[in-house]
């Protein structure tokens, strides 16, 4: 196993192997977002597993960003572990966008995305996803409590 963990600063972590590297970031406390590149194995992906498990039992539902426009392949365990982590767990992620980019790794996940019922928001187009991201994060960044969303009194 020759699986390497580096703390990307206070939100983020990548893992990577010799064969393919996954960045996860937690930019806001309900968005995930995973970049990765290269080749998957059951190992490279068990820790971003493990990361949205965390946040759904601290009572998240997750919104997930998954960028596999550089992925260039992966071992058939990989799709089957991701597929049935979705199907024993529908509604515990609000919403999951992919990018990818056409390939083995595209058709992989329209084959994941069948067998969950089209679940998945799927780009193949780059801008068209990071304005997806950048909304979602906007949409937290300018939401406030309950009590400033008030007309100001005009006492």
């Amino acid at each position: 196993m020759d699986l390497a963990h580096t703390r990307l600063g206070a939100r983020g972590d990548r893992w990577s192997t010799s064969r393919g590297v996954l960045d996860v970031r937690t930019p806001a406390s309900d968005v995930v977002t995973r970049r990765f590149e290269g080749y998957a194995t059951l190992e490279l992906v068990e820790p971003a597993v493990r990361h949205l498990e965390t946040l759904i039992e601290s009572g998240m539902r997750p919104i997930v960003f998954d960028d596999f426009e550089l992925g260039t392949g992966y071992d058939s365990d990989v799709r089957a572990k991701l597929t049935s982590w979705h199907l024993r767990n529908p509604g515990k992620l609000k919403e999951v966008h992919i990018l990818v980019r056409p390939g083995l790794v595209a058709m992989g996940v329209t084959v994941a995305n069948l067998a969950t019922g089209g679940r998945f928001v799927v780009y193949t187009d780059r801008s068209t996803y990071e304005w997806a991201l950048a909304g979602a994060l906007t949409e937290r960044i300018t939401a406030g409590p309950a009590s400033s969303l008030r007309a100001p009194s005009l006492r």
